[in-house]
């Protein structure tokens, strides 16, 4: 019963479906119609002398047919509706094909523009279609009607690599040489040559990877517009490649290379994201936090990233790189402390470079002139003096009287002075700035009108340094003390 009231619903409601909406007056005529259809059945038709019978098998056609409109009811007065007919004979990616090889046979090069956005269509989503390996090509034949060889030789070198055994390979390599030999330049030819060889692999992701890297790498910025096409190819139909953060940070290089600094770090970024287990992410971060400083004058958010890289790869080349970066962008956006910390980590980790002997100098210079921080200053050019006394005298001699000046003019402490001056005489005996040092220190009492701690230190530069310039000096201080004029 049930099977019999489905088939008598079916006209019916295409029926109400079809009516034109102005003819539609009613709040809601599928119901009223489906109430009539039952209705009527039920009447007509006695429960007894219904017996559906299973639907036998129906044997295949001869020929595919045309499909004919359903029959459906008409209302009183008005004629029957038809329901659209469909072909049905051919699949859509080949009928789509048929059009594409028909609309571009003329030489229009306006119908080439708009066909080419198809024909790209129609390529990512019929990869393997019997005729791709033709729409390739003949997707290389409208850029070159168009006049974009650059555009035609790639599709001509993808077509190589993705279809190699296809029967319009011939052709397709052809068409390349022909090209390379009106349209190639003496530093490209040579690669384009190379990469047409006949892939080694039959594994369509793989070469096409292979073709992208290595043109972005070795011809960047002359195809730079047709490889950012295939890198959009590639993503979209190969979105589960093993080695997919190799071609998002080729893409990201092949950015920087022409100078779309904005884009290149999205790329970098993005590889971030979408591969955070990447052995490539070390560098990724590297390359982005040089745009975001470098290129598109970020300062903070280039900090940041460096400090993510120090923190998470220590002892690589990039935690190096992130702490040659960080002090002098800290400084410049006024993050003193993290300055700081900068020097103090490269002091630390990295003490027989050259830079942590200058991590020492900025960072007390960096407490003394712009965090007031006289003491701390203090107590890093101690450091460094101790650390340097054996190996390169003069920079702790250098060190302890930056230290001593601090005491004098930030501090007004003539003692801590006094013991700069002293601790030089005592762990730099042979530098000549001993000699000097302990007059500095005889001044600092002479000035004071402490004679006797005065002569003490004159004193000593005769005893120990009797031939130094000093040591008239010290012989003249000497009698002016005795002798009272002083």
């Amino acid at each position: 019963m049930r099977k019999l009231h489905a088939l008598l619903l079916i006209p019916a409601i295409a029926a109400v479906l079809w009516t034109p909406l102005s003819a539609q007056e009613d709040p809601d005529p599928l119901e009223e119609t489906v109430a009539a259809v039952e209705k009527q059945a039920a009447a007509e038709t006695p429960a007894a002398e219904i017996s559906v019978e299973p639907a036998a098998k129906p044997a295949a056609p001869a020929a595919a047919k045309q499909a004919q409109p359903p029959q459906t009811r008409a209302e009183p007065g008005k004629p029957a509706p038809v329901l659209p007919v469909w072909n049905v004979t051919a699949a859509p990616a080949d009928s789509e094909w048929s059009f594409l090889q028909d609309a571009t046979k003329d030489d229009s090069k306006d119908a080439a523009e708009l066909l080419l956005p198809q024909l790209d269509d129609w390529l990512a989503r019929n990869p393997a279609h019997p005729a791709a390996a033709d729409a390739q090509l003949l997707k290389a034949r409208l850029h070159e009607r168009l006049g974009d060889h650059r555009f035609a030789l790639v599709a001509l070198l993808k077509h190589l690599q993705l279809y190699p055994g296809a029967a319009s390979s011939a052709e397709a390599r052809k068409m390349l040489d022909a090209l390379l030999a009106s349209k190639g330049d003496k530093k490209t030819r040579p690669l384009l040559e190379k990469a047409a060889a006949a892939p080694e692999t039959a594994a369509a992701d793989f070469n096409l990877a292979f073709l992208l890297r290595r043109l972005s790498t070795e011809a960047g910025a002359e195809y730079y517009e047709p490889l950012l096409a295939e890198f959009r190819y590639f993503f979209d139909r190969f979105p589960a490649y093993p080695a997919n953060d190799e071609m998002r940070i080729a893409l990201a290089d092949l950015h920087l290379l022409n100078r779309n600094y904005l884009a290149a770090g999205l790329a970098y970024q993005k590889l971030v994201t979408m591969h955070p287990s990447s052995p490539l992410m070390a560098r990724a971060k590297l390359s982005l936090a040089d745009v975001l400083a470098d290129r598109l004058k970020e300062y903070d958010k280039a900090i940041d990233v460096y400090l993510d890289i120090a923190a998470s790869f220590p002892g690589s080349d990039q935690a190096w790189a992130a702490y040659m970066r960080l002090p002098d962008l800290a400084e410049k956006r006024r993050k003193y402390g993290i300055a700081v910390d900068a020097y103090e980590k490269i002091i630390a980790l990295y003490p027989d470079k050259e830079e942590a002997y200058k991590s020492f100098l900025s960072e007390a210079k960096l407490l003394r002139e712009k965090m007031d921080k006289f003491r701390e200053a203090i107590a890093v050019l101690n450091r460094l003096a101790d650390k340097y006394k054996d190996s390169r005298g003069p920079a702790g001699v250098d060190a302890l009287l930056e230290a001593a000046d601090i005491y004098r003019k930030d501090l007004k402490d003539s003692a801590g002075e006094v013991s700069m001056y002293e601790r030089i005489a005592a762990d730099f005996p042979r530098d000549p700035e001993s000699p000097k040092a302990l007059y500095a220190a005889g001044e600092v009492f002479y000035k004071a009108k402490d004679s006797e701690k005065a002569r003490g230190y004159y004193q000593k530069i005769l005893e120990l340094y009797p031939e130094d310039g000093m040591s008239r000096k010290a012989e003249k201080r000497i009698a002016a003390l005795m002798s009272g004029k002083y």
